[in-house]
């Protein structure tokens, strides 16, 4: 290292600076810090900030996922997800699905009013055969939370709504409730307006529930 008297004017003031910043940093500490951990012990909105965005890390670890970017952590062998309770970022963990195809199980399964069968799975936009076997071995089927379908209290767009439905057979179930009064039970659907046997079979389990 050179000595102070042999550097130029420039490179001396330069040293002098350095040196007296090495010497208050010390104090600089002791005056911010305990300022900034004051901050962060009272201030309110900034504890409830900390506090969200803790809880929202927790949720997002106890759904598999980790670090910033939030990577998604798929389901291992013998692990299982019930298939009508998983919310997107649960299906996300399925193997061979992605976040678009997690969003459109979900809006199946809300549109249905809930998965009756596995199967029914291979009916949402996107889903293959291939992709259907490998996420079979990683989902279970609780039907006890499955709506049914309200043909009396629903009108002519939620009605339509429904998969099994759709504008036809919806605009037959309004006119009929317009001219006769609702039905006395949803199997008066089935007996009443001509379904052909793919709509019946289809459509009946949401009835008789």
């Amino acid at each position: 290292m050179r000595e102070w008297w042999t550097m130029g004017r420039g490179e001396a003031l330069g040293m002098l600076g350095l040196s007296v910043f090495v010497l208050v940093l010390p104090w600089l500490r002791e005056v911010f810090t305990p300022k900034m951990a004051s901050v962060e012990s009272t201030d309110p909105a900034l504890l409830a900030a900390i506090h969200d965005l803790r809880k929202k890390e927790s949720v997002w670890r106890s759904h598999g996922f980790q670090g910033d970017s939030l990577r998604v952590v798929k389901l291992r062998p013998g692990q299982q997800l019930e298939l009508n309770s998983a919310d997107t970022l649960d299906l996300r963990r399925l193997r061979g699905v992605g976040a678009a195809t997690a969003r459109r199980i979900a809006d199946y399964r809300r549109r249905l009013g809930g998965f009756l069968r596995t199967e029914q799975l291979l009916e949402v936009y996107g889903m293959d055969t291939l992709t259907y076997e490998v996420v079979l071995k990683y989902i279970t089927l609780d039907t006890v939370s499955v709506k049914s379908l309200d043909v009396n209290g629903l009108d002519l767009e939620a009605l339509a709504d429904h998969p099994y439905v759709g504008w036809n057979l919806a605009k037959k179930i309004v006119a009929f409730r317009r001219q006769h009064g609702p039905f006395g039970k949803g199997e008066e659907v089935l007996k009443n307006l001509a379904l052909d046997s793919t709509d019946r079979r289809r459509l009946a389990p949401y009835l008789a529930r």
